[in-house]
């Protein structure tokens, strides 16, 4: 069956996942949006590699810098893994932050895939072109604030409309699947990591990528000239605002408010032993 330890960056839910992955002898599939991609080791704070000797992790390096990786890109490669038939076949923690990895997984969403030609193409137009394809095309826009994303994005599922994806069913509990878990000192926490993260070398890091995709260069930490330190900290604090707003509303999850790790270890172990 497939459990989730969910919660916000630098909560501690890592290695709390580790180390019930190591007393039960299970894999560990990674929900984390940045650790999918080569190179990013730093950045993503993936795993050790003393870690990754330890218990077997999914979900991590699966996508090349320069690839503009999608939740339907993800979905993928857990089908090219088979990762549906394994939760059925034996235990397997979820962990990590991305809400839309989480969502997508539980919920059986519908996604209309892109077509990367159809999404070059696009991409070469103006706004102001974007908006003339509409209207020659007869393409309703969408009801929103409208920006050149959205306008390709409308563009593509309008294109794609008779094409739907629809994520195979998992063995998951139809009670909770697993835990959110909100860490109330995450602000000491992300600051510790940052520090980290600079002393272990991240602007050479960040620095050796060559053609960075659109969705890396949308990360925190990328594209800072100055007081790398500070703008990653205050990003990162939003970020949890928005994690802690998203899983919120999930209410397959235990929410759990504490800087304890023992105690969510214990709750987790809890929960999987129902």
């Amino acid at each position: 069956m497939l459990y989730f330890l969910t919660g916000t960056t630098a909560s501690g839910k890592t290695n709390v996942a580790h180390e019930i992955a190591i007393e039960r002898n299970i894999p560990l599939l990674s929900l984390d949006s940045m650790a999918v991609y080569r190179g990013l080791d730093i950045l993503s704070a993936k795993p050790t590699d003393v870690m990754q000797a330890q218990v077997e992790y999914l979900g991590i390096d699966i996508a090349e810098p320069d690839q503009n990786f999608s939740v339907v890109d993800f979905l993928n490669y857990l089908l090219d893994i088979d990762f549906p038939k394994m939760t059925y076949e034996r235990d397997v923690l979820a962990v990590g932050g991305t809400g839309l990895y989480f969502s997508s997984m539980v919920k059986n969403f519908e996604f209309r895939p892109t077509d990367p030609s159809i999404r070059a193409e696009l991409e070469q137009l103006n706004y102001g072109q974007l908006l003339k394809f509409h209207d020659v095309y007869k393409i309703e826009l969408p009801n929103v604030e409208l920006n050149k994303r959205r306008l390709i994005r409308n563009i593509e599922s309008s294109l794609l409309e008779d094409t739907k994806y629809i994520f195979t069913p998992l063995n998951i509990s139809k009670n909770k699947v697993g835990i959110f878990w909100n860490n109330p000192d995450y602000k000491a926490n992300i600051e510790q990591r940052t520090k980290l993260m600079i002393e272990n070398g991240l602007a050479n890091e960040l620095s050796s990528l060559l053609n960075p995709s659109k969705t890396i260069l949308q990360a925190i930490g990328m594209n800072v000239n100055t007081d790398i330190e500070s703008n990653i900290n205050q990003k990162t604090f939003k970020l949890v605002k928005k994690q802690i707003t998203w899983f919120k509303k999930e209410t397959s999850l235990e929410q759990h408010s504490t800087n304890d790790p023992n105690f969510i270890k214990n709750k987790m172990i809890e929960l999987m032993d129902e």
